[in-house]
């Protein structure tokens, strides 16, 4: 297991962000989600064979940190419409990204950040866009990467957009 765990460090710059038509796939809107690479599962995510990336996922003999396998579910069940699996997740990979004792505490922020971001897109897609601002914000302060700024700044200039066109209706109905 220690010999996954620095190599899970040190695969973080690594990431695997999934290709571009996954992430700009109708179901997220744009917003961005993230992959551990190397961890099974992970292809068929990309491919967009959501079921048969969680089910390699959920099945595979590999050992994979809990982790790195929450992250897939995370991905997988999101994409897939399974909010209710996909919350479990998400909510799993948040907490298993602080339970590594063999990263430094900078890999262990990026790691949650990372698992921040996919809950954020989770749950823009409950329609809870006040928490997945709340993750995003908390993202972005834990580590400032491409990921975390556009899944933040998108959802702040759609919130904007919002309140811009209530102002201008109170303002108009004054």
């Amino acid at each position: 297991m220690k010999a996954r765990s620095v190599k899970l460090g040190s695969s973080l710059a690594l990431m695997l962000m999934a290709s571009g038509s996954f992430l700009a796939s109708a179901n997220t809107n744009g917003y961005k989600m993230v992959l551990i690479e190397d961890t099974p599962g992970v292809a068929a995510l990309q491919a967009g064979q959501f079921d048969q990336g969680i089910s390699e996922t959920l099945n595979s003999s590999a050992e994979v940190d809990n982790f790195s396998r929450q992250m897939s579910l995370c991905v997988g069940f999101t994409k897939s419409g399974k909010l209710e699996q996909a919350s479990g997740a998400c909510d799993s990979a948040v907490s298993a990204s602080q339970q590594f004792h063999q990263v430094s505490s900078s890999d262990k922020r990026e790691m949650r950040a990372y698992a921040l971001t996919n809950r954020g897109v989770l749950r823009l897609l409950q329609n809870n866009n006040l928490s997945a601002l709340a993750d995003f914000k908390r993202a972005a302060e834990l580590n400032r990467s491409d990921v975390n700024q556009h899944n933040l700044q998108r959802l702040e200039l759609a919130l904007n957009k919002a309140n811009n066109g209530l102002d201008i209706a109170m303002v108009s109905a004054e």
